[in-house]
């Protein structure tokens, strides 16, 4: 097994390399850490899907990426790299955000603005970032509510918020997103809240716009059966840690941290008779008091005395498979952040 090993992309070129990113916010009860050594990077063409329950960092890592952290958060290590560009310089952060890496928010109500039309947060979009003018912006937007599926886009253009259903909301939010053509796009839970059938044509035109645009998408959820429908890759995410990397297929079929295991067992499946769904049990840590060892530890029914002494790392022991877990390599060497080279 390799814990310090070549680390790459499937398909082809990287477009962004996150090494060793710690990202923390000062607390009266000490510093919480949002992320803790996380590592990551997105290739060309690839879709990578980010996994975990709320509170692990998924959303902190989205913002951080995009120089977005705002105070008192703030990186206190790792790297962040755009085609090689260092990203933690805040001149190229300014020039990649919203041109070459794009992000969809959360929530598009609290992300669009109530006091504005769609047609007019496009226009000072499509202005600023793309240096568009005149009849040009309002060709544009019409072509940009077209490509996601919104009917009579130059009437929608007229259209607030509120007047909007959930699902158009979010296809606006993909919309503004793809105004400068980007190569990276960050979809931060881009379906909560929104009804199974709309979740399904949301997935469906994200897959179908990043196909045909040659965009990447690393996806931000806490969903697996997102994971499973729309990405190549998958990071298990857990307490501001990547825990667990594998390819789709092999994900599902052979999870390796207890942690990933807990997450599958947790989910509803029509293949299998199950007379209840399994809870991993206990809490999420205490971020400010972390312990010294593995952070799943307090809830893992494999933990042993070395699991509560120093972090693993996250190690390869396949190809393309890697896990931060003491149980699956004797010889696992312990420290504190990831030591892979990407």
């Amino acid at each position: 097994m390799n814990s310090a090993s070549t680390q790459q992309t499937d398909t082809g070129q990287r477009l962004l390399e996150v090494k060793n990113l710690t990202v923390g916010f000062p607390t009266r009860d000490g510093v919480v850490l949002g992320t803790d050594g996380l590592t990551l990077n997105v290739g060309s063409h690839e879709r990578l899907g980010v996994v975990g329950e709320s509170g692990s960092g998924k959303s902190v890592m989205g913002l951080a990426i995009l120089g977005m952290v705002l105070p008192p958060g703030r990186i206190m290590g790792g790297s962040i790299r755009w085609r090689g560009e260092d990203m933690l310089d805040r001149s190229v952060a300014n020039r990649v955000r919203g041109r070459e890496i794009a992000m969809i928010f959360q929530d598009p109500m609290v992300s669009l603005n109530p006091l504005k039309t769609v047609g007019a947060q496009l226009r000072e979009l499509l202005r600023h970032r793309a240096g568009l003018e005149g009849s040009a912006v309002k060709r544009r937007s019409i072509e940009l509510l077209d490509m996601v599926g919104i009917a009579n886009p130059q009437d929608r253009l007229k259209s607030y918020a509120f007047e909007l259903s959930g699902g158009m909301r979010q296809r606006v939010m993909i919309a503004t997103a793809l105004a400068c053509e980007p190569l990276l796009l960050i979809a931060d839970e881009p379906t909560t809240g929104l009804d199974v059938t709309i979740q399904d044509q949301v997935l469906a035109l994200l897959h179908d716009l990043s196909t045909e645009l040659g965009v990447s998408v690393l996806m931000i959820t806490h969903d697996l059966g997102v994971v499973a429908q729309f990405c190549d890759r998958v990071q298990v995410m857990y307490a501001g840690r990547i825990v667990e990397r594998a390819p789709i297929a092999a994900m599902f079929a052979d999870p390796q941290h207890p942690y990933s295991m807990g997450l599958l067992q947790s989910v509803p499946r029509v293949d299998l008779h199950r007379s209840e769904l399994a809870a991993i049990p206990g809490e999420p840590l205490d971020r400010a008091n972390f312990p010294p060892g593995c952070a799943f530890e307090p809830r893992c029914g494999e933990a042993r005395e070395i699991c509560r002494d120093a972090p693993p790392l996250l190690t390869q022991f396949a190809d393309r498979r890697w896990v931060a877990c003491y149980n699956r390599d004797p010889d696992h060497t312990s420290g504190h952040t990831m030591t892979e080279t990407l």
